[in-house]
Parts: C-alpha cells; structure tokens; sequence
C-alpha cells in the first residue's frame, strides 16, 4: 500500500480510499480501491504509474467534494478525479486502449492541479502539444478546466 485518506462520501459516508502499487514488474500498475465504513468494497481503478508515482493531493477532497490523486505513468503527470455516486464513484471512463493514463471521462494526462481557490475548489490544468511540425518544436499550450457540477469544462 502506498498510501490511505479517510473521506465523507455524500451517499455512503465514511469511505476509505487507498492507493496501491498492484505489479512489482518493471512495469507497475497502480489501483485506487475503497472500502465503506461497513466493510463493503467499491469498484477499483487501475491506473499505469512508474515506480510509486500515485499520490492524494492535499487535501484530498475540495469543495465540490470530489477526491483528487495525481500520478504519473513515466512522462507527464496526469489528474484523477473520484466523483460520488450512488454506488461509489463514477466510472473514470478510461479508452478502450490499453493504457490506464490517457483518455478517460474524469482522467486528465498531461495535466496538473491548481488550488483550491478561494471558492475552495480546484482547477485542472491540462497541457497539449499537436506535435507541428514536430513535438520537439510544437508549441504546448494550456487549458484550465473547471467543475460545472458534472464535468470539467474548459474555462472562458
């Protein structure tokens, strides 16, 4: 286990969340897991990651009460957000490749957090090179996301 926070879920109350490094391989895989307070566990989230890169932010949860772990796969950090549901937490939604790190609903690679704001909140800021005319001379630029209450949106 790489580490554990202690949250309140809305729905189910005290949840624990832990962060595990599941392969010892050179090439590990790490998986979010929780457990409710009456023992029963949520559905779990693998997540490629190098060495132990699988950390909470700090804090953990903002004010929307979505849980934040950043991690990086080897290249650039990436964001993931646990947002309560009824059951646990929506599905990070993750591409039908088979990389855990890029592509998914609640699952920003290439990107980092900023916050909480004064609004107690974060923002996720998501970085992008298209690579032209290659990705050493491409231009990276930037987007701040921002929680609408369903989703992260670009804002202005």
């Amino acid at each position: 286990m790489l580490d554990h926070r202690d949250i309140r879920h809305p729905e189910l109350g005290a949840v624990r969340v832990f962060l595990v490094r599941r392969s010892v391989s050179h090439d590990p895989t790490g998986c979010v897991a929780a457990v409710t307070g009456s023992g029963r566990a949520l559905a779990s989230i693998d997540v490629d990651i190098y060495e132990n890169d699988l950390h909470f932010a700090d804090p953990a949860t903002d004010a929307t009460g979505n849980t934040f772990i950043t991690y990086n796969p080897g290249r650039y950090d990436g964001v993931l957000v646990l947002v309560p549901d009824t059951d646990g937490f929506e599905d990070i939604g993750w591409s039908d490749t088979e990389e855990h790190y890029s592509g998914g609903r609640f699952a920003y690679y290439h990107a980092r957090l900023a916050g909480p704001g004064e609004d107690g909140r974060y923002t996720i800021i998501r970085s992008a090179n298209w690579c032209v005319p290659s990705c050493a001379q491409g231009t990276t630029t930037q987007v701040t996301l921002s929680w609408n209450g369903r989703e992260y949106l670009s804002v202005g």
